[in-house]
């Protein structure tokens, strides 16, 4: 049994070897809590098994995905942004133990993420890897040598989207000022749009949900609000991006998350700006998207939650 907890969606998904053969979203309630959302997560998971005619008994355990720092030994929460505040004090493995006698893995969601794309999508056979997951916020992880870097405190390759890219920015949600998350996000995105000196005059004005999709569709019309936005934000990532590549010397980086959808426009214009910028002499690094964009996180989970009952660390 698998959960990505989001911010915005939790994913449960239920996997039989390496196939997911059932999956569920629910809405979540990030501002209640963690702990408040535990009895929707039981029933969800219960009823999951009804109907794949399954028991707890038949399953291994449960891995855990989160959007946060997670200390991935004693698999608890260690520090939150902004959603589920409570996650530090909410003991996971005793809930789990409790509830279906299941031994549960926790880890962040981006490191899940690549595990999920290291082993069964694009990073395959790839042993140096850096995750950027573009979402609601921007969540990395690192592969170097064939091993998730993680740090003495666990938080090792994960907050690349705090890196700074403008210090004379935006004030971002964890306090530093010009993250890249800070400068071009979901969250971030309809301030951005409105700054714009111009936005009152642009189609984009009337937009009743100022996302990326509204984005992409007015930059694809060569509407020049949308189009000078969309490079802003795609210069923010593009300096993220290669602030990993200078610390952390990749062979591939593997975009994830929702914004994916837009592949066809973020990857090119993505992979100009890093060849052009990037210092590299051995060559060019391999920007890719990521084979289950929507999913990764659940297919990590699940290798997760195998090694570590099968190496017992």
């Amino acid at each position: 049994m698998v959960i990505d907890l989001g911010g915005t969606i939790i994913k449960i998904g239920l996997l039989l070897g390496t196939q997911l053969i059932d999956r569920t979203e629910v809405v979540a309630q990030s501002a209640s809590g963690l702990k408040s959302q535990l009895p929707e997560l039981e029933t969800t998971i219960d009823k999951m098994l009804c109907t794949n005619r399954l028991s707890a008994k038949d399953v291994l355990g449960v891995g855990f995905s989160f959007a946060g720092l997670v200390d991935s030994v004693e698999n608890r929460i260690l520090s939150t942004n902004q959603k589920y505040d409570d996650g530090p004090d909410t003991d996971l493995v005793g809930w789990a133990m409790r509830r279906w006698n299941w031994p549960l893995f926790a880890m962040n969601d981006a490191r899940m993420a690549l595990l999920g794309e290291w082993q069964h999508g694009a990073g395959q056979g790839c042993s140096d890897l850096v995750m950027v997951t573009l979402g609601t916020g921007i969540g990395t992880a690192v592969l170097i040598g064939g091993e998730l870097l993680i740090g003495k405190h666990f938080q090792a390759g994960n907050l690349g989207g705090h890196f700074v890219v403008n210090h004379k920015g935006t004030v971002c949600t964890c306090g530093n000022v010009g993250c890249v998350e800070a400068e071009a996000s979901t969250w971030r995105l309809p301030s951005l749009l409105k700054e714009h000196p111009e936005f009152s005059k642009s189609p984009i004005h009337d937009e009743k949900v100022l996302d990326f999709k509204a984005l992409f569709q007015y930059a694809e019309k060569n509407d020049r609000v949308a189009a000078e936005v969309l490079d802003h934000c795609l210069s923010a990532w593009a300096a993220g991006i290669i602030t990993m590549i200078h610390a952390f010397d990749p062979e591939m980086i593997i975009l994830s998350g929702g914004l994916m959808k837009s592949s066809a426009i973020i990857l090119p214009a993505l992979q100009k700006k890093i060849d052009r910028l990037a210092w590299t002499p051995w060559g060019k690094v391999k920007l890719v998207e990521a084979k289950f964009p929507d999913s990764a996180a659940l297919y990590g989970a699940d290798w997760l939650v195998r090694s570590k009952l099968k190496t017992g660390k």
